[in-house]
């Protein structure tokens, strides 16, 4: 193992922490900048929500701008101080209903594997009945390393992110750019 590489933890939460650490080392640069949800505004404001939660929403630059158009909602990111709320996608702390509609743009890849379900099953818990959703996930290994590992420890095909949304919701074709993947969340 070369220097700059570190021993990858195997137990869940010492991994999640060590995913974390990535990120917090990031914080002084220009990472988390980009506002991946930029072509997503005219979809979300279609739904007319009262309330957004974006989950992974790094410096937080989607509510923001959803703010200035007159939509409420919240940032959630475990990371970045920019985030409303800094805390873990899977264990979002805020009531259950809350939100018409929940986005995450190219934050789910970063998730581990093991977490996806967790995460999606926590984004339909926070979601009012029938809320809608709009994600974007990058289908390829990150060009960021940190300590020679990359950002993405879930780089998987459309059709398998597919798949694990579709056990929450249902995804309507058709619904924005092709980048996103939009649709409604089933009672839980």
């Amino acid at each position: 193992m070369s220097e700059t590489q570190t021993t990858i933890p195997v137990d869940l939460e010492a991994r999640r922490e060590h995913e974390r650490g990535k990120y917090t080392a990031l914080i002084g640069s220009s990472y988390g900048s980009s506002n991946h949800g930029r072509h997503a505004y005219a979809l979300v404001q279609s739904f007319k929500p009262r309330f957004v939660v974006d989950c992974g929403c790094g410096r937080n630059l989607f509510i923001q701008h959803l703010r200035r158009l007159g939509i409420d909602g919240l940032g959630v990111d475990f990371a970045f101080p920019e985030a409303d709320i800094v805390a873990p996608m899977h264990r979002v702390p805020v009531s259950a209903g809350i939100a018409d509609a929940v986005t995450s743009f190219d934050a789910l890849e970063h998730l581990l594997p093991e977490e996806v379900d967790e995460v999606l099953d926590e984004m339909r818990r926070i979601a009012v009945g029938g809320g809608r959703f709009v994600f974007s996930i990058c289908p390829r290994e990150s060009k960021t390393r940190v300590n020679g590992e990359g950002l993405h420890p879930t780089v998987k095909p459309r059709g398998w992110w597919l798949d694990r949304i579709k056990r929450v919701g249902t995804v309507r074709q058709g619904l924005g750019a092709p980048r996103y993947i939009a649709g409604v969340f089933n009672d839980a």
